[in-house]
């Protein structure tokens, strides 16, 4: 059996650095963009909360533009979530065909409540959006 793109992509360090930043970025992009079609909202109006234009949400629903940890932040705000950052081993995130799972029924915030297991890890994912209400 030969070896599948991530496997070669990830074989090295710096290829495992530039897959990990490429996953986070279309991780938390999906959820951005899941939440505003829930929410029925488009660019424009998500522009406007921020008080930015359409053009830079686009850049940063495309990858242009580096969010920073406020920005992120600012973005979920405006989405009226909240978003926590959960650490889990690289070998999580690396299969021939990953997955992201959300998991909306989970009750996050309760004392004592724990990530799913998914594949064997715990929390797998860099970022999770706390879905409260």
């Amino acid at each position: 059996m030969g070896e599948t793109l991530t496997e070669r992509l990830t074989k090295t360090p710096e290829g495992m650095r530039l897959y990990q930043q490429e996953r986070a970025i279309q991780e938390l992009t999906d959820l951005v963009c899941e939440l505003m079609e829930e929410q029925d909202l488009s660019r424009s109006e998500l522009a406007q909360r921020l008080g930015k234009t359409k053009g830079y949400i686009t850049q940063l629903l495309d990858g242009r533009t580096n969010m920073t940890v406020r920005t992120i932040s600012d973005l979920f705000a405006a989405l009226n979530r909240t978003v926590h950052f959960q650490e889990g081993p690289v070998s999580a995130t690396v299969s021939p065909s990953p997955t992201i799972t959300l998991f909306e029924d989970a009750d996050w915030g309760q004392p004592g409540a724990e990530w799913p297991e998914i594949e064997g890890h715990n929390a797998p994912t860099a970022v999770r959006s706390k879905l409260a209400s």
